[in-house]
């Protein structure tokens, strides 16, 4: 405890002697007021602004991109309130209880992933870099009308830079503990109309050191390779064709035996393990133009690409999306209209034949502006047909017809008022519908996943507070769970009937600074989901627990908290952010304890509940005639080295630092 409090003094006293106690320079920025019309584009495939927008959505943008000293993804995700769990080389999020933490697959996954509003067959936040990356948007509930399968619980869309004329470049190099380096990379330019944008992101670290200096072997991450490129060519006024390709390359080692997970009395050097190797990339042509009054506007794209990963066997999935679509624009109306066409294959595993999903869905949405565009009306429809196809089943097609209205209210212009009611749904995927071999036998009755959500909330937003506060209650029917099946004596994905999840999250900001008056920036906020009810509903699917049935969907928190305090001197060029994360207990199972030869199940444990605080800071030490700068950053992560298990044998990492200079030119 005592090595804690120093600690937490130490770098306290750094905060101040950098920049905490230091007058403010004339030449300060001044603050910047937050609105409700910022510029989205996630939820309607289209531009339009947040104060529109009926449903509970999360923009972080390249300003707090910036402010918030995140060194990758997962992190900027977690900072902004949503349940994230690591495991290795496996990073998945949770949205209001959706979201399969164990699955990486797009298709099997209950979260959609975008680059840039585009699939990319992998939904592993692990295999996704911040190098290059300017907004991201969130949508907490279902986005089915617009995005069709897996849109179940939400979409993240990732958007990536575009090239300028203003030329820029962006490097990082830096080290730290665990053996951990990381190279981040990034520049753009245009001219004579073409413009290009890249971001390359590598790192690698070495065996996890847990709380209490403990080492787990063989948790080592021998590399992880992320890219995306974006080039451009504008046509004519108005008209740009593109190309977009992102690529990810992952090679990592894992315990093998009982799906990696082991007691610590078996964390050995000696300890048996396997290589795993995980591989995605996806090419994107694409065309987009509008009218000289925007009052038109159509696109399309084109892509391709495939996800692999290999360990003692290699699952490979491919993808191919094409998606068109044409919108109007008017004072009072907004119309768009779009079709999507979708295709997995799977190829032979010792697990599952070859097999292909094939899902064509036409969508429309609509928006209606009145009083002075203080009342917005919004809905939408999609239909789509599917068909699973299988080496060792007859084809099986299927159909699904969803919609969404909504309504937001502006009383006055730093408050919105909304109510929203969406359906999502997600097809079983090829390997679901088809999986077979040592382990699972097919199921071809396998019926799509569904959710009905209703939900009610405000926003605020004014020049030094802004927040948000929602009601939700989603009802998930068909819900997909792998189940042991006694009569074949193997797993099988089945359908539960019916789950439920509802509760609240909020979100709050303070600038205490320019409340004040005062031109440095200092201010807190946190963010929250708190799940009142997280229940199965099917009896199948009840399990034991403290010896009696439990309804209680696993791996799904009670809770989620994030909070901490911003801190940015501009006349110093110093920033800080001090954050914690904490979830409440969580049931989940130790299969450490499984032999998955006598025993095919494992006894559910409550996890308790942990809290993990991080603190980042960045100093600009020079800078060249206000065009580049050279910048110190570091990272200092689980300040306490608190326990933060998430699932029961994966230990998460305790003390960490990062150092690192970043270099920066526009």
């Amino acid at each position: 405890m005592r090595s804690n409090h120093f600690v937490v003094k130490a770098l306290c006293a750094v905060l101040l002697l950098l920049g905490g106690v230091l007058p403010l320079p004339a030449q300060a920025t001044e603050q910047q007021a937050v609105t409700l019309d910022e510029v989205v584009i996630t939820a309607s495939r289209t531009e339009e602004s947040t104060r529109e927008i009926s449903s509970n959505i999360t923009v972080i943008n390249e300003r707090d991109i910036e402010g918030s000293t995140a060194s990758t993804l997962a992190d900027l995700v977690e900072q902004n309130g949503f349940f994230v769990v690591t495991t290795g080389d496996t990073t998945n999020v949770q949205i209001r209880g959706f979201g399969n933490l164990s699955m990486t697959t797009e298709a099997e996954n209950t979260v959609l992933i975008l680059v840039n509003g585009r699939r990319i067959g992998n939904s592993n936040l692990a295999m996704m870099g911040l190098s290059n990356v300017k907004q991201i948007e969130i949508i907490r509930g279902p986005a089915a009308v617009q995005y069709g399968s897996s849109a179940l619980g939400g979409v993240i869309n990732i958007i990536t830079g575009k090239g300028t004329s203003t030329p820029y470049v962006s490097a990082e190099a830096g080290f730290g503990s665990d053996a951990l380096h990381r190279e981040k990379f990034s520049f753009g330019g245009a001219g004579k109309g073409f413009d290009f944008a890249l971001g390359i992101t590598n790192y690698g670290s070495g065996d996890v050191t847990t709380s209490g200096g403990r080492r787990w072997y063989h948790s080592e991450i021998g590399h992880n390779t992320l890219l995306n490129a974006d080039l451009g060519y504008t046509i004519a006024d108005n008209h740009r064709a593109g190309i977009n390709f992102n690529y990810s390359n992952v090679g990592s080692k894992l315990s093998s035996g009982n799906s990696g997970i082991r007691p610590y009395s078996d964390n050995t050097p000696d300890a048996p393990y396997a290589q795993h190797h995980k591989n995605n990339h996806n090419l994107a042509l694409n065309y987009a133009g509008h009218t000289d009054d925007k009052s038109f506007d159509w696109s399309a794209s084109f892509s391709f690409g495939r996800d692999e990963r290999e360990s003692s066997y290699i699952d490979t999935v491919k993808n191919r999306v094409f998606n068109a679509q044409v919108g109007y624009t008017a004072e009072l109306v907004s119309l768009s209209v779009g079709v999507d066409n979708l295709e997995y294959k799977s190829m032979d595993t010792p697990y599952r034949p070859t097999s292909t999903m094939d899902d064509t869905g036409v969508y429309f949405t609509g928006k209606l502006r009145l009083l002075d565009e203080r009342f917005i009306l919004s809905a939408g429809g999609r239909y789509d047909a599917y068909t699973n196809d299988s080496d060792e089943m007859s084809s099986k097609s299927d159909n699904n017809f969803g919609g969404s209205v909504g309504a937001s209210f502006l009383p006055v212009q730093w408050l919105k008022l909304r109510v929203n009611y969406a359906e999502g749904f997600k097809m079983p995927s090829p390997g679901q519908v088809g999986a077979s071999g040592t382990w699972y036998v097919p199921n071809p009755a396998l019926k799509p996943e569904k959710s009905k959500t209703i939900e009610f909330g405000a926003d605020v937003s004014a020049n030094n507070i802004s927040g948000s506060l929602t009601y939700f209650h989603s009802d998930w029917e068909n819900k997909i769970v792998a189940l042991y099946n006694m009569s074949a004596g193997k797993y099988q994905y089945q359908n539960l009937k019916a789950s439920t999840l509802a509760g609240i999250e909020g979100a709050l900001r303070f600038d205490i600074s320019q409340a004040l008056g005062q031109n440095y920036n200092i201010a807190p906020y946190a963010g929250f989901t708190w799940l009142g009810t997280r229940e199965n509903k099917d009896e199948s699917r009840f399990f034991t627990y403290q010896g009696s049935l439990n309804r209680t969907m696993p791996n799904t928190p009670e809770w989620m908290t994030s909070y901490g305090l911003d801190y940015s001197h501009p006349g110093y060029k110093f920033k800080a952010r001090l954050s914690a994360n904490r979830y409440g207990t969580v049931l989940t199972q130790d299969w450490s304890v499984v032999d998955f030869i006598t025993v095919f199940s494992a006894p559910y444990l409550e996890r308790p509940a942990g809290t993990v605080v991080n603190l980042s800071i960045e100093k600009e030490l020079v800078s060249f005639r206000d065009k580049s700068a050279l910048s110190l950053r570091g990272e200092f992560d689980n300040l306490f080295d608190g326990k933060n298990e998430i699932y029961w044998g994966y230990p998460g990492a305790g003390r960490s630092f990062y150092v690192a200079l970043r270099y920066s030119f526009n």
